[in-house]
């Protein structure tokens, strides 16, 4: 049965949210168009000392918003519920925080978060000169090695230690590499396991789907990805919670022993917290976390030098809870256990952590709380405008829009079964985004044009596909001006080789490749076969055929694949858990993601038989 909630939008509950943090804080302020919560500055200087930047998808508060504050992070970018901020958030984000000394960025290991984040740090960097470190947190212990062995770990509750003793090394005066030094520390010296009773119910979805009576998942995700196994009949509190441990502490497991905390356990020097995901009450999480204090002591001989219990990364309503392990041991060459627990120690005045409190009178959200932002704008850099048919690319982007509604139902339908269900339905908002913003604002030139159209697709699309199509499509624009200036003409073969560049730049920020079961399948082979076809010297409809034949053949490959990437990579989890390694619920089924490729290359192909 679904879950009932008193507001259904989720655009007004991340408004509301990030409008709540700011009147508990009178120090931070609120850009509502880009959904960013920032300290206050002064805006006419840079900031002298290192800052910090984080965020993801709402749905896990007090993270991010929460955490902004006087020792902990400048910034929080916003995305919608279990969605990346898209680039032009984090851009805007990354205004606000501008410092002489540099900028830290704390990203949650997940793809969509990795692309936005990682294309906006290099589009800043490159365009402002301001030094920016990246710190990259995957925590989590229940998917093992080869399960994630290319996605990685997961981002868990963990990631707010990250924040907090990064924020403090920032108070403090330390320079971006030793702030990045020992945020990375703590980061590679994490572990976290969670576990649910059920699924999280997301405001404005109609379909709950939902464990047994019975059962229990252990090591759900906080975007109700699945676990590693599912418990039935439910066990107790106590046989949980040594699993639990037993995931995180067991040396000798190879899949999951990704923290060394030593081979004598009661020699091991550890900072517990035991993280709510959002729908337990205080007393269930405060038994729970006892519990953990009371096996941690007896089956392992081990005493927390430090102990959090509350809620700080949730799930929405997720009822369940998390255990967070790190492991403050020094190792040669390592951070010293005494500053690491200092740095945690400091006052900080965010509010979200236990530590902090609000003090003074609470006023709700005023214009003096609030900012008023223009569109984001970075230094431009110089542009070589190529004449172009700006009529017939109106006409191709009208074709690209009519094949991709055409393919919408289908591709969402797979996405359904093997991801969250958005594939399509996101791909056909960028589609049409872009036809509408190009049609009433035509503009002058092929480059512009292209240029526009990746940025309306990632701000219109967000998530790993806005960030996937607006990076290739922004590397095609720079790769053909390149090539224009140089002295080539707009041909079939220059385009090819603009793409060939473009998907070099694409591989920059993504580790998919042919074989991965994501849209690469589709992308990669398409620009393969465009380059060598226009070796030959046909015209465009011809060699476009061919290309679009060969993506139309890499999707097909993609049935007998195994998912590596996305979230369908844990799809089939239970079966593994059981043994049954061989079962994999995508198989026969195409890529979602490649699909949507094929379906953009159809509606090209369609304007240019016209």
């Amino acid at each position: 049965m679904r879950r009932k909630h008193f507001l259904n939008t989720p655009e007004l509950l991340v408004d509301g949210m990030c409008q709540a943090v700011v009147a508990q804080n009178p120090i931070l302020r609120y850009d509502p168009s880009y959904k960013v919560v920032f300290r206050r500055q002064n805006t006419d200087s840079l900031v002298p000392r290192v800052t910090l930047i984080s965020g993801g998808g709402s749905g896990h508060e007090p993270a991010h918003a929460g955490y902004v504050g006087k020792g902990l992070l400048d910034a929080a970018v916003c995305g919608a519920v279990f969605a990346s901020p898209n680039v032009t958030q984090i851009l805007q984000g990354l205004q606000y925080i501008k410092s002489s000394a540099g900028i830290l960025v704390i990203v949650k290991n997940y793809t969509g978060d990795k692309l936005n984040f990682g294309l906006a740090v290099e589009e800043f960097r490159a365009k402002t000169a301001i030094p920016i470190r990246t710190v990259t947190v995957g925590d989590d212990v229940a998917v093992p090695r080869s399960r994630g062995l290319n996605v990685g770990r997961r981002g868990l509750a963990g990631t707010v230690f990250v924040h907090k003793i990064a924020g403090s090394a920032s108070e403090r005066g330390y320079s971006l590499d030793a702030v990045a030094k020992v945020s990375q520390h703590v980061a590679n010296n994490l572990a976290t396991i969670g576990v649910s009773l059920d699924h999280a119910s997301v405001p404005g979805q109609s379909v709950l789907t939902s464990l047994g009576a019975g059962d229990i998942e252990l090591g759900m995700g906080i975007h109700n990805e699945p676990g590693v196994k599912i418990l039935s009949p439910q066990p107790d509190l106590t046989s949980l919670v040594d699993s639990m441990l037993s995931h995180i502490l067991d040396q000798e497991d190879q899949e999951r022993a990704f923290v060394d905390f030593g081979l004598d356990l009661s020699q091991a020097k550890v900072v517990l917290l035991v993280n709510n995901l959002g729908g337990l009450s205080v007393l269930e999480l405060s038994a729970a976390s006892s519990t953990v204090l009371r096996r941690l002591a007896s089956q392992y001989g081990i005493k927390p030098l430090r102990f959090y219990s509350g809620t700080f990364l949730t799930s929405l309503d997720g009822p369940g809870f998390s255990i967070t392990l790190l492991n403050v041991k020094e190792t040669p060459g390592g951070q010293k256990t005494e500053e690491i627990l200092s740095l945690l120690d400091d006052n900080d005045d965010s509010l979200a952590w236990p530590r902090s409190a609000q003090k003074g009178q609470v006023e709700a959200i005023s214009i003096e709380n609030s900012v008023e932002s223009g569109a984001y704008e970075l230094p431009t850099l110089p542009k070589v405008a190529i004449p172009g048919d700006i009529p017939r690319f109106i006409h191709m982007l009208e074709k690209i829009r009519d094949s991709v509604k055409e393919q919408e139902p289908k591709i969402t339908k797979l996405d359904t079964l093997m991801g969250d269900g958005d594939c399509g339905t996101t791909l056909l908002t960028g589609a049409e985004a872009v036809l509408k913003q190009i049609q009433a604002n035509p503009p002058n030139d092929l480059s512009a044009a292209i240029s526009t159209t990746a940025k309306i697709a990632r701000n219109a699309m967000g998530g790993t596909s806005g960030a996937l199509y607006g990076l290739f499509l922004g590397a095609l624009a720079s790769a053909l001006q390149e090539l224009f200036a140089a002295g080539y003409t707009i041909q079939i073969s220059t385009v090819a080789d603009a793409a060939g560049q473009a998907l070099e730049t694409l591989k920059n920020f993504t580790a998919a490749r042919q074989g991965s079961r994501t849209l690469m399948d589709a992308l990669i082979p398409f620009v393969q076969e465009l380059k060598e076809a226009s070796m030959s010297k046909q015209d465009a409809l011809p060699v476009l055929e061919k290309a679009f034949a060969a993506a139309k053949f890499g999707v097909e490959t993609t049935k007998t694949m195994k998912s590596f990437f996305g979230r369908s990579t844990y799809v089939g989890a239970h079966d593994e858990s059981n043994g049954d390694a061989s079962s994999d619920a995508t198989q026969g089924l195409p890529d979602p993601g490649a699909c949507g490729v094929v379906a953009v290359i159809e509606g090209i192909t369609a304007a240019l038989l016209l």
